[in-house]
């Protein structure tokens, strides 16, 4: 009896493994919430004429439409915006697959290829992507920009400069940015797994990608200046490169952001053990290298893929680290990781024990992150927001004043330890364009109708600090500061 499975097989079971595990460990997505953005986004969708503009101005027109027909037609309420969490997560996976698959086609084994592509899931990138609908996009062009960079492999060893496949994955990548940039670098992988895995360092393979990559950066910056004169519109100060704080963002990379990465999924649980693992076994994988006599170019340009791969952040003149825009540069660390790992576990048999357990670990830690800091976290500041904006009786006002918690006012009470960027242990309400926009969208659904006529106008509310508004009457008042004092639990 012949039990040797295809690779498609490989990749179907893989798939289901992934599936239940992920979903498993991930259940708070299903949970009623919006996140951040979200709640402004699925109220103003199709409420504004200028809906389109901020979209424009950011580089991101083909994003603006994705956020009207998510927002403004298939899911109009808090509780269906469950719907394209599932759609994000249901991406991820397979992109998973895609990994899973591309790392058995270059040599890996297997179970190799399993846990590697398992422990992407766990990342706090990826735990951001399942829970966040503002995110959902990225998934699906995590998929397309991988599948553009295989396609770039064979384009690349042909000898003609220009054939299908580079055309192909020059569109999907120049489209992907005008959807949200920091997913274009995705195409780098495919060649960076199979350099690493074959060891062959190929100079003119890497100036081929470096003249493609310059290409996609022209075209977009082209197209988007054209479509902000076609438009109208200024550019926000985001999409202008800022070439004079390009080293000190190199520098931050390096000291503060890489830090980070090499913490993987226990950088808020376990942040010192985490940092001590992961530090050692991202050394230990150029430590490798090195006694593999490499030599020093392909050495540098394992360390120069990290900045290429967060280039569109670098160029941007945005200067706020979030893990939503380092998806690739997390998996690249990872895979670096990984690598190291997985050739102790070769060399020293006993040590592959420690390695699932490691791998079960950091899986277990993601559930955790989940729940504690991101989806579980914004149900529960949800489910008591909801109660006190239904309770609010608008009968008698047309005017609302709320006051909003600080940005740190789950660490400062006691009810989380640790606090991450706006995506991981803050409050949604802490920022002045969420707590006014999820009011009217409860009155709206309360009332139960589906017309887009609003019930309390969100220029009628007020949004204000309690310092703020020390000075300043006002008769009716919901103060969420002295609502989470008392209704929010201790974690």
């Amino acid at each position: 009896m012949n039990l040797t499975l295809t690779n498609s097989k490989k990749g179907l079971i893989y798939f289901c493994t992934a599936l239940l595990i992920c979903f498993g460990l991930n259940l708070d997505i299903f949970k009623d919430y919006a996140f951040l953005d979200a709640y402004e986004l699925i109220y103003t969708a199709d409420r504004i004429d200028n809906f389109h503009s901020l979209f424009i101005e950011n580089g991101r027109p083909l994003y603006g439409l994705w956020c009207e027909y998510l927002y403004g037609y298939f899911f109009e309420t808090i509780t269906e915006l469950k719907w394209p969490r599932v759609f994000a997560t249901l991406c991820c996976i397979i992109f998973s697959t895609q990994l899973f698959r591309f790392l058995i086609k270059v040599g890996f084994k297997t179970y190799e290829s399993g846990i590697f592509a398992l422990l992407v899931l766990a990342l706090p990138t990826f735990t951001v992507y399942f829970a966040w609908s503002t995110t959902s996009q990225i998934p699906l062009l995590l998929i397309t920009n991988f599948y553009a960079g295989e396609l770039l492999l064979k384009g690349f060893a042909k000898q003609k400069v220009l054939c299908v496949n580079v055309v192909v994955s020059f569109l999907i990548i120049l489209t992907s940015m005008f959807l949200y940039q920091s997913t274009a670098t995705t195409f780098i992988l495919p060649f960076l797994i199979k350099t690493i895995k074959t060891n062959e360092f190929d100079l003119k393979i890497i100036k081929k990608f470096i003249v493609f990559t310059f290409f996609c950066y022209l075209f977009y910056y082209l197209l988007f200046k054209f479509t902000i004169v076609v438009s109208g519109l200024e550019a926000a100060n985001r999409t202008s490169p800022n070439l004079l704080v390009f080293t000190k963002k190199i520098i931050k990379f390096f000291i503060i952001e890489l830090r980070i990465l090499v913490k993987s999924s226990g950088f808020l649980i376990f942040p010192k053990l985490s940092l001590i693992v992961g530090v050692i076994s991202f050394c230990g994988f150029f430590i490798l290298k090195m006694k593999q006599k490499i030599g020093l170019l392909y050495l540098a340009s394992l360390v120069l893929i990290l900045l290429f791969c967060y280039a569109p952040y670098l160029l941007s003149g945005q200067n706020y680290f979030s893990l939503r825009a380092i998806s690739t540069t997390a998996i690249v660390v990872l895979f670096y990781q990984f690598y190291f790992l997985r050739y102790l576990a070769i060399k020293h048999v006993n040590l592959k024990f420690g390695f699932m357990f490691l791998t079960i670990s950091l899986l277990v830690l993601s559930f955790f992150n989940q729940r504690k800091y991101v989806a579980g976290l914004q149900h529960e500041e949800y489910t008591i927001l909801k109660k006190a904006f239904e309770d609010f009786d608008i009968e008698s006002t047309d005017k609302l004043t709320i006051i909003i918690p600080k940005y740190d006012h789950l660490q400062k009470h006691q009810n989380l330890k640790n606090g991450f960027s706006d995506e991981f242990g803050h409050l949604s309400s802490a920022k002045v364009w969420a707590p006014n926009h999820l009011f009217s969208q409860i009155k709206w659904e309360q009332k139960k109708i589906r017309t887009k006529e609003e019930i309390f106008p969100v220029s009628n509310i007020t949004v204000s600090t309690i310092e703020d508004l020390k000075n300043k009457s006002s008769d009716k008042t919901i103060n969420i500061e002295e609502l989470f004092k008392t209704k929010f639990s201790k974690n």
